[in-house]
């Protein structure tokens, strides 16, 4: 994965070992505690699928990233959240996650469209794209091509979680 500047002054790069103290703090502030991960969690998908981060940077500094795992399962799972399928034709997506200094400036739509466009052409193999978002999240994921597919089996936090999902 390359680096790539885009229209609003940010490049879009592979995170790095270097990066993940940042990718921890940006998880939890986007996410209340009982739903973002741990960075022992974050550190473990990293380690096994770190060509599955891809960051967006300002001014030299990570103010937003996008990350997932592969999977055998045909949806996002709970088991799924903590396993990696390193052949796996399945990426679970795990969080797209925007400091909140620079959120409402399509930086995510950004992200996600090119981590999209990343997956397609660098591992052809992968066929499915799931994620699990909060309702008021669906719409923002349908515009970019997901569908809807109802509640998901997973539990984490007070509120439900729906299946998006995409086949490429």
């Amino acid at each position: 994965m390359e680096s790539i500047q885009d229209g609003i002054n940010g490049i879009l790069r592979p995170i790095i070992q270097a990066d993940m103290e940042t990718i921890c703090q940006i998880e939890l502030e986007c996410f209340p505690i009982e739903e973002a991960a741990t960075p022992a969690q974050l550190m473990d998908r990293f380690n096994v699928a770190s060509d599955l981060f891809l960051g967006y940077e300002i001014n030299g500094k990570i103010v937003a990233f996008i990350c997932g795992t592969r999977s055998n399962d045909n949806l996002l799972t709970f088991q799924s959240m903590y396993e990696h399928a390193a052949n796996g034709k399945t990426l679970c997506i795990h969080a797209l996650c925007v400091t909140s200094n620079f959120r409402r400036q399509g930086i995510a739509s950004i992200l996600l469209k090119h981590y999209i466009e990343y997956i397609k052409q660098a591992i052809p193999s992968i066929s499915v794209i799931n994620l699990i978002a909060h309702d008021y999240l669906i719409p923002f994921y349908e515009k970019a091509g997901f569908q809807c597919l109802g509640l998901s089996s997973v539990v984490q936090g007070k509120f439900s979680w729906y299946n998006c999902q995409m086949i490429l």
